[in-house]
């Protein structure tokens, strides 16, 4: 029998891998930090983040250095993943608020005003229609600022990254799809984003 909660994280299943993403995301909003006994600007990390080269610059920064550090005991990353990593890292960094009540994709099908949603079905089906990751880091980044004030949850968003990225590596080596539907990006994020326009 399939797993058809779409909610629920595929990727970052170990709790303590969303308790280190989130205190990752809580660093970058402090300027005065203690890392190992040494004061560090978060907000100038998160600026960094902000302006590196788009989908992997990242992967440069000491910003990134320290979420990969921070998950990697707890969270079950193939090496492959290092690049999702990254861009996480970039599109996490233009989030204002975590806000983990409801999946980053029902939040974007959310009601604006009680009549239009956050991201319009034309915007969310090109997100899904991506076929680079360049493409889906530039979506997602144009997604999270739609956002602003009222946050996302960026559990959610960075466990669909790690998906799309890995279902992109399996199409670029011919690789079979996953057999279960409800693991798919396209098919999870799709139903979120509907049980939110329904309403």
């Amino acid at each position: 029998m399939f797993d058809i909660d779409t909610a629920k994280p595929v990727v970052l299943t170990d709790p303590d891998a969303a308790k280190a993403l989130r205190r990752w995301f809580d660093f970058l909003q402090e300027r005065n930090n203690q890392r190992q006994g040494v004061a560090t600007n978060g907000r100038a990390w998160r600026a960094e983040l902000r302006r590196c080269a788009q989908p992997f610059g990242a992967l440069t920064t000491a910003a990134f250095f320290q979420l990969n550090q921070s998950l990697s005991t707890s969270a079950r990353l193939k090496q492959s993943d290092t690049f999702a990593l990254a861009m996480i890292a970039y599109v996490v960094a233009h989030a204002r608020f975590d806000e983990p009540k409801v999946s980053f994709a029902r939040q974007l099908g959310e009601k604006i005003n009680g009549s239009t949603p956050c991201l319009s079905r034309l915007r969310f089906d090109r997100l899904l229609a991506v076929r680079t990751p360049a493409e889906l880091c530039s979506q997602l980044t144009r997604a999270v600022k739609l956002r602003g004030e009222k946050g996302i949850n960026i559990v959610s968003l960075a466990d669909g990254i790690f998906l799309w990225m890995r279902e992109w590596q399996q199409r670029e080596e011919n690789q079979p799809v996953d057999s279960n539907p409800f693991n798919r990006f396209s098919v999870r994020w799709a139903s979120e984003y509907l049980l939110a326009t329904e309403k």
